[in-house]
């Protein structure tokens, strides 16, 4: 009776979360995988990685300033503080066209939204048991995922002519439940005891699992930041496809999101192999960026399965990575999962650099062997775990 009742008293601090996922990732997953195609309206392909690097460096910047404003402020407020910055760069990039103002406003939302992304992990990991750390983690991420499987449906139907104003003002919509999630259903949460000056960076340098599961998450945003910036690119200009196809191949590309993450986190919990289940995504990964170079027919299924095949291997290593993080730390450790966060910013510092360096001297197909060499070496360190 008592297991029962810890599980419906569970349940309930978890549901406003997910919920606020869900929207979040809707919001932003609408977004992620055309924001590279609106600047090319506006900017050159170097200076759309310029841009992406201006945002991340901001990015890591608040990163570094965050647990000091999350402690001053608490958790909910500061949720409040980068959802109104998010919704005004969201707003802003629907509505104004000049080259100026769609670079700062990108800038603001590129440092922003993951923010709230590692706000809502604190919400988060107050409300989870550390024995279901993998179940819970892996519900948060397919629900999030589940938004991302069906953005491409989304901007097919809301921007068939390639048009990405509409996007931006659904994308905008989006945020407005969150708003209603904090203000009522967050009120219960109560901030951690432990509030540090500044990130623990010693002592996550001498926690070895936490610093060994830290470069895989990099490797993994790493692939995440070429796959987001540059295969709309590639797949629309070098291999020709049209909108509505790369819709679809992404649609099927990321259904492994929703079909994998819970099950293999239910494994973690049970059998405890996060770091194997990390070793074989990573394989996977990089054996399927092996290919890639050398794929240059314009068939749907053929780019869809092997895109299909690639993020089977990155839904398994995400969610085993995210098992394994949080069962090392709980509410109290907020600069160790901010440290932990500051991969993804710093992954898409790393990636655009990679990338225009890559196109300065290769072909646009060469990165992928890149790419390859840079998740195959993430993948020694998982064997160290």
């Amino acid at each position: 009776m008592t297991h029962g009742l810890l599980s419906q008293r569970h349940l309930n601090k978890l549901l406003p979360i997910y919920f606020a996922n869900l929207f979040f990732s809707f919001h932003y997953n609408i977004l992620v995988y055309v924001n590279s195609s609106f600047l090319e309206k506006f900017f050159s392909a170097s200076f759309v990685s310029l841009l992406y690097i201006l945002g991340s460096a901001g990015n890591i910047l608040l990163f570094l300033i965050a647990v000091k404003m999350e402690g001053r402020f608490g958790n909910r407020k500061f949720f409040f503080m980068f959802l109104c910055l998010e919704l005004i760069a969201v707003a802003g990039l629907a509505t104004l066209s000049t080259e100026l103002a769609v670079a700062l406003l990108f800038i603001v939302f590129q440092s922003t939204s993951i923010m709230l992304i590692y706000s809502l992990d604190i919400f988060l990991e107050d409300a989870t048991y550390t024995s279901e750390t993998g179940s819970v983690r892996g519900i948060y991420l397919t629900l999030g995922n589940l938004a991302l499987v069906m953005s491409p449906l989304l901007i097919a139907l809301f921007s068939p002519s390639g048009e990405f104003k509409s996007l931006y003002i659904l994308s905008g919509i989006f945020l407005v439940p969150l708003f209603i999630l904090a203000s009522f259903s967050f009120k219960k949460f109560k901030d951690g005891e432990q509030r540090l000056s500044g990130l623990p960076f010693k002592t996550w340098w001498q926690s070895k699992n936490i610093r060994s599961v830290g470069f895989v998450r990099l490797t993994l945003d790493i692939f995440y930041s070429f796959m987001v910036i540059y295969m709309p690119i590639y797949l629309h200009q070098n291999i020709g496809f049209d909108w509505t196809e790369i819709g679809v191949i992404f649609t099927i590309m990321l259904l492994p999101f929703v079909l994998f993450e819970i099950p293999v986190g239910k494994l973690a919990d049970k059998w405890g192999k996060e770091k194997e289940f990390i070793t074989i995504g990573l394989f996977i990964v990089g054996i399927t960026l092996l290919f890639m170079p050398f794929l240059k027919i314009a068939v749907v299924w053929v780019w869809a399965l092997l895109l299909f095949i690639s993020r089977i291997g990155a839904s398994i290593t995400e969610v085993s990575v995210e098992s394994y993080f949080f069962k090392q730390v709980n509410k109290n450790d907020v600069g160790l999962i901010t440290i932990h966060r500051l991969s993804w910013p710093s992954a898409f510092v790393l990636g655009p650099t990679l990338g225009a360096i890559s196109l300065s001297i290769f072909p646009f197909s060469a990165m992928f062997l890149l790419l390859s060499l840079v998740v195959l070496r993430g993948m020694s360190t998982s064997t160290r775990l």
